[in-house]
């Protein structure tokens, strides 16, 4: 399997997703989640994602480092700020990695657990819906022709 994060970035990005989805009392952060395994994979399969998040993980530790210290060893705190400023400078590195690090996180069969779901696919046992019924998309139809015509 191809890998794109160093250990300096894996670390880095651990304290990232973090922040990102605290761990809780009864589910664990995507730290402990390996959400950061998830993303790798992810990350190391796209050259666009490599040269986004590569960018992105420098960003995030040039904004720690202007505050006067690493990342990893801020406090939640100016975590948090820092994230909020890469937000706002880069907001497509931003929603990438919100983005992937849901899908990594939410679909961890330990989490999904934790949340106290079943780790199956939604149908067949999903929401039973009668044949022909249509009353569920009533707010749409009433919302009227939302495309134009060509």
């Amino acid at each position: 399997m191809a890998t794109f994060l160093s250990s300096d970035q894996r670390i880095l990005i651990e304290a990232v997703l973090d922040r990102l989805i605290p761990a809780t009392g009864t589910s664990p952060g995507p730290g402990q989640a390996n959400t950061a395994d998830y993303l790798d994979g992810v990350v190391a399969a796209s050259a666009g994602l490599a040269r986004l998040f590569s960018i992105g993980l420098r960003s995030i530790e040039a904004c720690a480092e202007s505050r006067g210290s690493s990342f990893v060893e801020m406090n939640d705190d100016q975590q948090d700020e820092v994230l909020r400023d890469i937000e706002d400078a880069d907001s497509e590195f931003f929603e990438t990695l919100l983005m992937h690090t849901y899908n990594g996180y939410y679909s961890n069969p330990d989490v999904v657990e934790a949340l106290g779901l079943e780790a199956r696919p939604p149908q067949p046992r999903g929401h039973a819906v009668e044949l022909g019924d249509f009353s569920t998309l009533e707010a749409v139809v009433s919302r009227g022709q939302a495309y134009r015509e060509v």
